[in-house]
């Protein structure tokens, strides 16, 4: 569509992502010793709920009958358990509270642990879990934690939620536990090391496996650093693989994209992938020949959740039989965070190529073991996965080496196949090989072949819009590329999908395109607020997180967004460019919520980015991040503050909210006559002498549950406690910016 240029007087653009679950490492506060100072926190009860064990004979014996794709590791029990119905307090002597909650499924060798809500941890407080021996513990999950849904494997039948909640903190953590994974196979090379005595014949991979400690990987070895381990709920909890790849184009790199197959729950939406967890560097340090060592430290780094952005299951060619794989069974997901850098990622590079490769490996995590190698010399030839969409698939076929005869198990399905060049060309749907004749069923052995969802069907031949191809996502730019290496971070321009300083990015920086120099793109040419005053030039998407200014709640300001055109210059627009400003008023990593869009223009006739707003007083203190965001209304649709579009400029910034400084209100709500005091029913607060607005008041026993809250406040406020045990209770006055916590007695 022609654009039609107009001189301004401002304008913007954005982009962003968020929930991870990694733990920002300390110790529970009961493993120290005489922490409360008369009885050693081991010695102290807790309440223990208990699970009812499901039917695991069952189970192994549907398992048993299972073809070669999803590897099932755990039965799920629906559970409604939270930190409100559930588990004990103690309290310290400096006044700190420790709750405690332990969660039994017998006989499970690891749990998993998947909530109904994102969990959620107040300033100051501190989430842990461990296993009945405290030789595993995670954690701490704290206010800096983006929330997450679902917690990595915990060894053995119990496993205990810790929350520590600071002396002069009444706000409870959302943490309400919805489903248990029992985990009963596939999880040895996990918590093993974790394990009391020699557990080293409970089931692992087959003996022919070949781990990427070999020498089998030579060549290969940052592509080993690329595949991922993971698992998600799809009535029990299974195990897949993936694989971390690579974008083209400069203007967004290292997005925290994975590929996997399709097949491994069908997601379609992104609920359907906040109860993953995935497993980074999940392999072992040595060649370990026959998969027989009794190493029992393959432990790894975790991830958790995710956003869906396409599969084969929207596309074309879905299956019409209940055998039949989507199209070429590839899924695409892109993580709400980035990748930490310790975790050493590799963005894996990809090949769309027609002809199949000579020669090449797959790395794979099967059976939910550690990650192995598999290895082929002959060509890759066309193959129809189980009669469906003719020539999707690449067949393979494993050769012997020199540590064993590399194939594959259930658990490999999604892992990806690499060409000499170590470039992705394509993902496990499934097959027949496998380490001995006749293992899962007629025709089985390492001679038999493997089906891999051909990349090059997958990259925009299953459907044409973005949801149906991994085009749009993987060459952002349309650079058209055939062929793509891979990376560690830092990926050139741009950097991974995460937010910087101000918090976390919710949509994983996914930037825009065509913006360059010498073309007709609008940009964001300069920023103004407060003691913001930034210019650039275009960019696509950039991270200036590290600029920032300090505002007061309540108070109003001007942001200014002014915009340029890329080879006329700024204070340039074309008719119908939107320029809009996000700020993240309550720092939940996301740009939805009433008021949090603070700046709009539709460029056309007499219009100015320069966008009036007040800060609420409702305000989360500390660091938030600002968006500021432009782009083209008829080719990128209604502008919002996350995603592609094809034009425009996406720059995100730092706003600094103070915490309560004035002592004026928080003296003033002294004022307020709390009477009587001790009570054994009525209490009433009179506020004739406070003169500062309030906002609310509560009442709260002594761990922190909410009984009451009013938040219309007149003369006086009456709660009632007659229904309520003896014993200490607190009422907490909310000001603006301040509040103030009185202790009463109940008899």
């Amino acid at each position: 569509m022609k654009k039609r240029l107009l001189t301004i007087a401002l304008g913007l653009l954005f982009s962003v992502s968020s929930i991870a679950q990694i733990s920002e490492g300390g110790i529970p506060k009961t493993f120290e010793k005489n922490h409360l100072g008369q009885e050693d926190p081991f010695e102290v009860n807790y309440e223990i709920v208990q699970v009812a064990r499901p039917d695991v004979e069952a189970a192994i014996e549907e398992d048993s009958r299972a073809d070669k794709t999803s590897y099932r590791i755990g039965l799920n029990t629906d559970v409604n358990i939270s930190i409100q119905s559930a588990g004990s307090w103690i309290e310290l002597g400096n006044g700190d509270k420790i709750w405690r909650l332990g969660i039994r499924s017998a006989g499970a060798k690891a749990i998993n642990l998947y909530f109904a809500s994102p969990v959620k941890i107040p300033e100051g407080g501190e989430l842990y879990a461990y296993n009945e021996n405290q030789s595993q513990y995670v954690g701490a999950y704290t206010s800096n934690t983006p929330g997450f849904q679902a917690l990595e494997m915990i060894e053995g039948e119990v496993v205990t939620l810790e929350y520590y909640m600071p002396a002069g903190s009444y706000e409870l953590p959302t943490i309400q536990v919805s489903e248990i994974g029992h985990l009963y196979r596939g999880v040895q090379g996990r918590i093993g090391v974790f394990q009391n005595g020699n557990s080293q014949n409970q089931h692992r991979a087959d003996a022919c496996q070949v781990d990427v400690a070999c020498s089998e990987i030579t060549g290969f070895e940052e592509q080993r650093d690329a595949v991922v381990h993971y698992s998600f709920v799809a009535g029990g909890t299974y195990v897949c693989t993936g694989s971390v790849i690579n974008n083209a184009g400069t203007s967004t790199t290292c997005i925290p994209y994975i590929l996997s197959a399709n097949h491994c729950g069908e997601p379609d939406a992104s609920n359907d992938i906040s109860n993953h967890v995935w497993y980074f560097n999940y392999q072992r340090p040595s060649c370990s020949p026959g998969n027989t060592s009794p190493y029992n430290g393959a432990q790894s780094e975790t991830m958790s959740g995710g956003s869906f952005r396409a599969s084969s299951s929207l596309g074309n060619y879905t299956g019409t039989q209940s055998y039949h794989v989507d199209g070429s069974d590839f899924v695409l997901v892109e993580l709400n965070s980035a990748i930490p850098t310790s975790y050493d990622a590799y963005y894996a590079g990809w090949n769309r190529a027609t002809a199949g490769s000579g020669s090449g490996v797959g790395i794979h995590h099967p059976s939910g073991d550690e990650k192995k190698v598999s290895t082929y010399t002959s060509s890759l030839s066309s193959a129809t996965y189980n009669g469906n969409w003719a020539g999707a698939h690449w067949d393979v076929n494993w050769v012997s080496t020199t540590n064993g005869n590399g194939v594959t198990e259930g658990g490999s399905s999604g892992s990806p196949l690499f060409n000499s060049s170590g470039q992705i060309v394509g993902h496990l749907s499934g097959g027949l090989s496998a380490c001995v004749n006749g293992g899962a069923g007629a025709g089985t052995g390492p001679n038999e072949s493997d089906l891999y969802g051909k990349f090059i069907n997958a990259w925009d031949m299953e459907g044409t819009s973005n949801n149906q191809q991994l085009a749009h996502w993987l060459d952002p730019d349309g650079t058209n590329a055939m062929t793509l290496d891979g990376t560690y971070s830092p990926c050139g321009n741009g950097g991974g999908g995460g937010g910087g300083g101000g918090g976390t990015d919710p949509c994983a920086a996914s930037g825009t395109s065509d913006c360059t120099a010498g073309t007709a793109s609008e940009y964001i040419s300069r920023v103004t607020l407060e003691s913001i005053d930034n210019g650039s030039d275009c960019s696509g998407y950039t991270d200036y997180t590290s600029q920032s200014t300090t505002l007061t709640k309540g108070s109003q300001y001007t942001v200014t967004i002014e915009p340029g055109v890329a080879g006329t210059g700024p204070g340039q627009a074309y008719t119908d460019d939107e320029i809009a400003v996000w700020i993240d008023w309550n720092n939940d990593a996301d740009f939805d919520d009433p008021g949090e869009q603070v700046g709009y223009v539709l460029v056309g006739g007499t219009w100015s980015s320069a966008f009036d707003f007040t800060v609420p007083t409702s305000a989360s203190s500390g660091d938030l991040t600002m968006r500021c965001r432009i782009s083209y209304q008829p080719d990128d649709g209604a502008i919002t503050p996350c995603g592609t579009t094809q034009w425009g400029e996406v720059e995100d910034y730092t706003i600094t909210i103070p915490g309560v400084t004035s002592l004026d209100n928080e003296d003033d709500l002294g004022n307020v006559v709390i009477f009587p005091n001790p009570t054994n029913g009525d209490v009433t607060l009179n506020f004739a002498q406070v003169q500062s607005d309030v906002e609310s008041v509560e009442l709260r026993d002594m761990t922190g549950r909410l009984i009451a809250i009013t938040s219309t406040v007149g003369g006086t406020v009456k709660f009632d406690l007659s229904n309520e045990a003896s014993g200490v209770y607190l009422i907490k006055v909310n000001g603006l910016g301040t509040s103030l916590t009185k202790k009463i007695t109940k008899f």
